[in-house]
């Protein structure tokens, strides 16, 4: 069977950079698909925009991020696919997964249409409902889902007998049993990066358009995520991650992701990692071992948590191995400043003593730290608010805790805070229309995490969270400027080993040329990986000279031949 695996263009706020990254889930499948003797294509409209046109303005500032419908029209028409999957990972981006689907389905009628994702596991009936050009919805872990689906379809089987879909039957929506997760994570192939051109990543990541935050240094652009374990068995009430990889922590073996590392590093010269684990130090044994492994190995790749750690796991011991083996930072799920808000309401039992340990040992042994804020759960406080907001302002001045930001509660559908809300009728929106005439690319959509609004309570509204999160910003900064100052009385060097990067001084005479002097003050005073900069992170594996092979789509460009959407240079995004 001929498979399109598709990643749909996404609608951003005019600030919101951060546009790229692989389609790790999608390459999970297509290895699953490949190896059960499918021929798989992948086409990501975000990335492989053929026009320089990808970025258009619509509505209350937001932005169209990638390929237009035409060019997916077009695309989808020339695969020929029998199969055509699309993945919907986010609800604020649901709007475009279903308009991809009634795109693909515009240009493949006789195609079998099927969804899968985050956010499509979390309604799949709703999603059916709302958009016809959908034939199946895959609920949860695809990789054997759709394997099983294509089986049964290409047999003319009875489609109850797949767990884990949902399709309509007549009238009605059909879904099946619930699949059963996926127990042996080494049983699945690693991610198909050969079907996707990993060189146009890496030029996204260079540009800035790298998915996550990321510590830059000459070669850092060559950075990718990955996924090392799923599952969380904790009940965040605000986390979502349960509804589509459930509740049992499941994890690759160390040697695994050893052989996962090397892989990457080896065929695309991957430098840096972002370990993408919602729980990555779940299971502390692994995790030292791992760090272990990656120290004996020697891989001259720098990595970083994104998804954040617990820190009530870490010691001094594990910390010291991570800095050794190339962490630029880690980052720690806080959420609140009040212990009774984190256990009663939150339902994360967390010390934050533990958080003022290990930030004294990040700033001892010199890692970089962040961490996770949120304010505005039903029933929280206002004082309790102010709690958390003291306890971040705080952490900051002292340790150089850095907030990655003070976030608003958002009532996820499917989370234990929506049910809250909602049954408590604090809910002020659930969903926002935007009618847009002629052939624009906007349509009507989930505004999610773009739109703090969403709860009132007896004790607050969308108003009260903006003013505090704007006293925050100001306090933020205060503390921002304290804690550098005496990170620079401590380490006077610093500045010899930041002006002593030549991509830096270039960088830093163009912003001064520029007149950008809040950039300046941003990149060298407040930069926020200052010890990455003393420890000299990266300079390893920025000159690493073992050799990397070219890949099959680099043999394909050279010798003339053509790849889905790949024909042009980087589209403009600024």
């Amino acid at each position: 069977v001929k498979v399109l695996l598709v990643r749909h263009p996404e609608v951003h706020v005019e600030n919101d950079g951060h546009v790229s990254g692989i389609p790790l889930g999608l390459l999970y499948i297509a290895s699953a698909l490949e190896n059960a003797g499918h021929e798989v294509q992948v086409y990501d409209a975000v990335v492989q925009a053929n026009t320089d046109g990808s970025k258009e303005q619509g509505p209350e500032g937001m932005y169209h991020l990638g390929a237009t419908w035409d060019e997916i029209h077009s695309v989808v028409a020339c695969a020929s696919a029998d199969v055509v999957g699309i993945s919907s990972q986010y609800t604020n981006q649901t709007p475009s997964a279903m308009k991809t689907a009634e795109v693909v389905r515009e240009a493949s009628k006789g195609a079998t249409v099927i969804v899968g994702g985050a956010s499509v596991s979390i309604m799949p009936a709703a999603f059916l409902d709302e958009c016809e050009a959908v034939d199946y919805a895959v609920i949860g872990e695809g990789e054997e889902t759709l394997v099983e689906l294509l089986a049964c379809l290409g047999s003319d089987g009875d489609r109850r007998s797949v767990s884990g879909i949902a399709y309509r039957d007549e009238a009605k929506t059909v879904i099946t049993d619930k699949r059963i997760a996926i127990e042996d994570l080494d049983a699945l192939p690693l991610p198909a990066y050969h079907l996707v051109d990993m060189e146009r990543y890496f030029s996204f990541n260079a540009a800035g358009k790298d998915g996550r935050n990321t510590y830059a240094y000459p070669g850092s652009e060559r950075s990718i995520s990955m996924i090392t374990s799923r599952g969380c068995p904790f009940s965040c009430t605000f986390c979502s991650i349960h509804l589509s990889m459930g509740k049992q922590f499941r994890a690759h073996s160390v040697s695994n992701v050893l052989s996962h590392l090397e892989h990457v590093k080896k065929n695309y010269g991957v430098n840096h990692v972002h370990f993408e684990d919602d729980n990555l130090s779940f299971d502390m044994g692994r995790f030292d071992s791992l760090l272990d492994g990656m120290l004996a190995n020697d891989y001259s790749i720098t990595w970083d948590t994104p998804n954040g750690v617990r820190a009530d796991y870490l010691d001094e011991a594990v910390l010291t191995k991570c800095r050794d083996s190339g962490c630029t930072y880690l980052r720690l799920g806080v959420e609140s400043g009040n212990e009774e808000v984190g256990r009663l309401i939150v339902r994360k039992a967390l010390d934050l003593t533990k958080v003022v340990e290990i930030s004294k040992l990040c700033r001892k042994i010199g890692i970089d730290l962040e961490a996770f804020y949120i304010i505005g759960f039903p029933g929280e406080t206002v004082a309790q608010m102010k709690d958390t907001i003291d306890f971040a302002v705080s952490m900051e001045r002292k340790y150089g805790l850095l907030p990655f930001d003070m976030f608003t509660a958002i009532p996820l559908v499917g989370t234990e805070l929506y049910r809250i809300s909602k049954e408590r009728g604090y809910l002020t929106e659930e969903k926002i229309e935007e009618k847009v005439p002629g052939d624009s690319n906007f349509i009507a959509g989930w505004v999610g995490m773009q739109n703090p609004g969403k709860v009132k309570t007896e004790e607050f509204s969308s108003e009260t969270i903006t003013g505090l999160r704007r006293g925050y910003a100001r306090r933020h900064l205060g503390a921002r400027v304290i804690y550098s100052i005496k990170f620079l009385l401590r380490h006077p060097g610093y500045f010899l080993v930041r002006l002593g990067d030549r991509a830096f001084l270039r960088q830093l005479t163009k912003a001064l040329k520029e007149r950008r002097f809040r950039s300046v003050i941003n990149d060298v005073f407040l930069y926020r990986y200052k010890n990455c900069v003393l420890r000299k992170v990266g300079h390893r594996a920025s000159t690493d000279t073992r050799s990397r092979p070219p890949s099959r789509l680099e043999i394909q460009r050279s010798s003339g031949g053509a790849t889905i959407g790949e024909d042009t240079e980087v589209a403009s995004y600024s």
